[in-house]
């Protein structure tokens, strides 16, 4: 039985070290670069995210990449090739200046400061810098709701650690187990009504920040009082009230 043990574990350990061979290797063939290149995002999966927002922006992407109208501070609008991303940006922004670029092998891709960007729009997707009270955030952030109410999303990964667990028979051999191994969502939402600014909202003031900003729709109210919907359901809490605002008179 130590003997299988033995064995399977040479085996992983080996199989680790190839693998960190290849990533050595592959390392020290990335071209080296003046501009800080983000490695572009894969597309999010997020079931209320998507719900609220469609697929449709997903139409003529290529390896990932979508054309994108980004409008810059001096109101200038530049069309290139960016990750379509739910999630949002922070820091910097991946791009590709023409469609050929997408096709070459190995091409890096050029990155922008996202406060450098204003906004972003790709099939209809909208992404927008958030700014509160006159300070930019430097994020981008998906609209996710439209309506009399907007809301923003920014989701960042946040990685768990791994943890490394013993192998049974096998004196000091550790390996790593899948055990708190992953990542899970950090979701920012930010709203805004028509013709005003942005606010975020807060995780341990949520029901009492909610109720006093939607305190014109009793029902959304009542919801929130009797914790019946929660900071990670803004999207349902948003559709809500914009369906609630905009029943016509005398049916509210």
């Amino acid at each position: 039985m130590n003997a299988h043990l033995l064995l399977a574990t040479l085996v992983a350990l080996a199989a680790a070290g190839q693998a960190n061979a290849q990533e050595s290797g592959a390392a020290a063939v990335t071209p080296a670069t003046s501009v800080p290149v983000a490695v572009p995002a894969p597309i999010a999966v997020d079931d209320s995210l998507t719900a609220a927002i469609g697929t449709s922006y997903l139409d003529n992407s290529i390896r990932g990449f979508g054309k994108a109208e980004i409008l810059g501070p001096d109101g200038k609008t530049h069309v290139v090739w960016i990750p379509i991303n739910l999630m949002g940006f922070s820091k910097y922004l991946p791009f590709h200046r023409h469609k050929e670029d997408l096709d070459r092998f190995g091409r890096e891709p050029f990155s922008i400061d996202v406060d450098k960007v204003q906004s972003i729009k790709l099939n209809g997707l909208y992404q927008e810098h958030m700014i509160l009270k006159g300070k930019r955030k430097h994020l981008i952030a998906t609209r996710v709701v439209n309506g009399p109410v907007e809301l923003f999303n920014y989701t960042e990964m946040v990685q768990s650690g791994a943890v490394m667990v013993p192998v049974g028979g096998v004196a000091g051999a550790m390996v790593m187990g899948g055990l708190g191994v992953g990542a899970y969502p950090n979701r920012s939402w930010y709203l805004r009504r028509q013709g005003g600014e942005l606010l975020k909202v807060e995780r341990v003031e949520f029901i009492a920040q909610m109720t006093a900003y939607f305190h014109d729709d009793p029902e959304l109210v009542a919801a929130l009082r009797a914790r019946k919907v929660h900071y990670r359901e803004m999207v349902k809490v948003v559709q809500g009230y914009n369906e609630y605002v905009t029943r016509p008179a005398g049916t509210r």
